[in-house]
C-alpha cells in the first residue's frame, strides 16, 4: 500500500476485462500505440496508472467506458519482446473512484480520489472466521482436482485479508468488482463470507457425489 498518494489526483487509466485488487499482482501485454504512449509517460515521470473493470466496449479500439472504481497499479518490471511488444508487471496499491473523466485520447485520464480502507481495526474478529471458511474452500477445491493444498499463510491485517481473498476466490468479474466496490473492510469480508459459505456448499456437494460415483464403481 502506498499512504503517500495524495487523496485527489489526476490518473491515466487502463480500462480492462480484470478487477485488480490493492496488493495483487498482475501481468499486462502492450502492444497499442496508446497504451505504449501511457507506458512510457509512466516511466518517464515516476507515475501510476490506474485499472478499472469495463462497464461497457472493449479494451482493443474505442475507449471502453469503465466502472467508476479501480485500483491503483505501480509498475514493478518492464520487458520489451518482439514485435514492438511490452510485457509489464504491476501490482495494485490503493483503490481510487472516478471523479470526472478529463481527457479521452491518447489514452482516458481521469480526476480520481483515493479511497481509504475504512474500519480495518473493527474487521478483525471477522477475519479470524473467514480465514477458517477460506482454508476450506481452497482445500476443497484442490482436492477435487486431485491435489492437495497447505493452511494458507496471508497477513493478518483485515484489509489485507479481504483484498487477498477477493483475489483468490473463484467468482465471475461482476461479483470481483462488487467486493472491490464495498465502502468498508467489515462489508467486504461479510460479503465474502457468505459467498463462501455458498460456494463452499456447492463444493462439499460435488465432493459428495463424486464419492458416491467412485463407490459405485467398486
Amino acid at each position: 500500500m502506498s499512504p503517500e498518494l495524495p487523496d485527489r489526483r489526476t490518473l491515466p487509466l487502463f480500462p480492462l476485462n480484470t478487477v485488480l485488487f490493492p496488493g495483487a499482482s498482475l501481468p499486462l501485454q502492450i502492444f497499442e500505440e496508446r497504451y505504449k504512449r501511457l507506458l512510457q509517460d509512466c516511466l518517464d515521470s515516476d507515475e501510476r496508472f490506474g485499472i478499472v473493470l469495463i462497464k461497457s466496449g472493449d479494451e482493443v479500439g474505442q475507449p471502453a467506458i469503465p466502472h467508476p472504481i479501480g485500483t491503483v497499479a505501480h509498475i514493478t518490471q518492464v520487458n520489451e519482446m518482439r514485435g514492438d511488444r511490452f510485457l509489464i508487471a504491476v501490482t495494485g496499491e490503493r483503490r481510487f473512484k472516478i471523479n470526472t473523466i478529463t481527457r479521452h485520447r491518447p489514452y482516458i485520464t481521469a480526476d480520481v480520489s483515493i479511497l481509504p480502507d475504512v474500519d480495518s481495526e473493527e474487521a478483525r474478529p471477522e477475519s479470524e472466521s473467514i480465514l477458517r471458511q477460506l482454508n476450506e474452500y481452497l482445500s476443497l477445491i484442490t482436492g477435487l482436482q486431485g491435489g492437495w493444498t497447505s493452511e494458507v499463510r496471508t497477513s493478518r491485517d483485515p484489509a489485507a485479508l479481504s483484498y487477498f481473498i477477493a483475489e483468490t476466490l473463484l467468482i465471475d468479474l461482476s461479483e470481483k468488482q462488487q467486493l472491490l466496490e464495498k465502502p468498508s473492510t467489515v462489508s467486504r469480508l461479510e460479503a465474502e463470507a457468505e459467498v463462501l459459505r455458498r460456494d463452499i456448499d456447492q463444493l462439499r456437494e460435488r465432493v459428495a457425489i463424486e464419492l458416491r460415483a467412485k463407490f459405485s464403481r467398486q
